[in-house]
């Protein structure tokens, strides 16, 4: 991407350039790539098809899991957690070894251990790491849903800011099925 310098800052389409905005400030691209009737018909795009419907299943399990704790993330998540969340979808998806390539999903590979294991310890918000602010392990009771801190000493085992006299934790377990969304 081209970023754009200078006072005069661009939006729009001036030939075959587009100007925008975006987080990272003002940026150009040039027009480019294949017509999308051809990627939707040709065969030597099937490849192209079949990473196109994977992706969208993950985008999709990806706001599926952000709506499940929308409440929660509304005070609490970056600018940055559609892309860092459609990424570890990506990756979780990647682990579904039964189904098709370009059927294959969350929903399925979220059944077995190691899939699991990568959405575990996911940071909503990249720039207030749970795991830099509180230094003791955290339990779950997946029946009950009841979050535990063994043996927490604040002073001890939070990294608080000066001259502060209280902390509250706020927390949230939930049952998501990606398969039925």
């Amino acid at each position: 991407m081209a970023r754009q310098k200078g006072i005069i800052k661009l939006t729009g389409k001036i030939g075959d350039l587009s100007f925008y905005k975006s987080k990272d400030g003002y940026l150009a691209r040039e027009k480019g790539g294949v017509d999308g009737d051809r990627i939707k018909k040709d065969p030597a795009f099937a490849r192209t098809r079949e990473n196109g419907s994977e992706f969208g299943l993950a985008a999709t399990s990806g706001k599926t899991l952000r709506d499940a704790f929308r409440p929660l993330m509304m005070r609490a998540a970056d600018n940055r957690i559609t892309s860092r969340l459609t990424r570890l979808m990506s990756d979780i998806r990647k682990l579904d070894t039964t189904s098709d390539r370009g059927q294959r999903s969350v929903g399925v590979a979220i059944q077995n251990q190691p899939a699991k294991d990568l959405l575990k310890g996911f940071n909503f918000n990249n720039r207030s790491m749970l795991n830099a602010i509180l230094y003791r392990p955290i339990a779950l009771d997946t029946s009950t849903g009841e979050i535990t801190i063994e043996d927490l000493v604040p002073v001890n085992h939070i990294a608080a800011p000066p001259n502060s006299t209280h902390v509250s934790f706020t927390a949230a377990w939930g049952n998501v099925n990606f398969a039925d969304g």
